[in-house]
């Protein structure tokens, strides 16, 4: 069984992150009794008999934060993939979830989501590319007549639950690879993770920082109020906590401006407040700084929006 997996993960044929990630929610049938949709599945003699449901909430799922949370392309082109399409057409079913958070799988093996997933496995994307050309690379399933199921060996689905971890993690690292050809972002594995968490400034460089500010927001006037650190070029872009992208915000300003990239007057000001810093990272200068800044724009933000500037500019 390994080696048809070693034979797509030698594969050249990879035009879309689509096969590897229904790879991964295959992986999922492994413990398919303690997962979300178990109700999908049937056990048969020698086959599981997975009904496509199962299938479509996580591909759904995983293709979400991409879309709507990071942003990133799945195409070198302006051109929006299938899935982005489908997932845009029904975004007024995760606002009735009242969370910007990436939907957990019992949401979306909700009922609510029975039309979404069905237009997905009903799709040319799925019924014509995925499904039937991931078998050229990964032959461990079968498609059945009604097109509504697939068929997998018992002795796969255990060789995917003996090694999830693992075959995960080449999925991952596949799926990031073809990403870093179609986006300026810089992290996009750790973007791919599970349990992504972000996290905080230690308190010497948090420290360092607010003293160069003279407790000061780094945006307007206010001073000696409570301040948030804020990432300058927006987290969910950079997709890590790095001094030389915090700065002290006050309570209004880290509210108004959020997910927001700035006039490009702060960067300046940015700069020069990262020459005040004691330690800075081997691979960063003032290039690297700006490039970033500008593929955020043109890649995040959006070259048409306008960029944010505070209420309150007397500084």
């Amino acid at each position: 069984m390994s080696a048809e997996f070693n034979r797509f993960f030698k594969s050249n044929s990879l035009a879309s992150t689509y096969k590897p990630t229904l790879v991964k929610c295959l992986l999922d049938l492994g413990d398919y009794e303690k997962d979300e949709g178990s109700e999908w599945v049937t056990k048969n003699d020698d086959t599981f008999t997975v009904n496509l449901h199962f299938i479509t909430a996580r591909f759904l799922r995983y293709y979400y934060p991409l879309k709507f949370q990071f942003k990133l392309k799945q195409e070198a082109t302006k051109q929006t993939v299938a899935i982005y399409k489908i997932l845009d057409n029904y975004k007024n079913l995760f606002n009735q979830l009242k969370s910007k958070k990436t939907p957990s799988k019992k949401q979306m093996c909700m009922e609510l989501f029975d039309e979404m997933r069905e237009t997905t496995f009903r799709h040319s994307l799925m019924r014509n590319m995925v499904l039937p050309k991931l078998l050229n690379d990964c032959n461990i399933y079968k498609n059945t007549d009604d097109k509504q199921h697939i068929t997998i060996k018992k002795d796969v689905v255990e060789f995917m639950r003996k090694n999830k971890n693992t075959l995960e993690s080449a999925l991952n690292h596949m799926i990031a690879r073809y990403l870093e050809t179609c986006n300026a972002s810089p992290n996009i594995s750790t973007k791919l993770e599970e349990s992504l968490t972000r996290k905080y400034l230690s308190p010497d460089p948090k420290r360092e920082v607010l003293e160069i500010a003279d407790n000061t927001c780094f945006y307007c006037p206010a001073k000696n109020v409570k301040f948030a650190m804020d990432h300058f070029v927006p987290w969910n872009y950079l997709g890590q906590t790095a001094q030389y992208n915090m700065v002290p915000a006050c309570t209004p300003c880290n509210s108004s401006k959020n997910d927001k990239l700035t006039d490009p007057k702060y960067l300046d000001w940015l700069i020069n407040r990262n020459k005040k810093l004691k330690k800075l990272p081997m691979g960063y200068s003032e290039e690297f700084l700006k490039n970033m800044y500008e593929n955020a724009i043109v890649e995040y933000h959006g070259k048409e929006k306008k960029l944010w500037t505070p209420k309150n500019t007397t500084k």
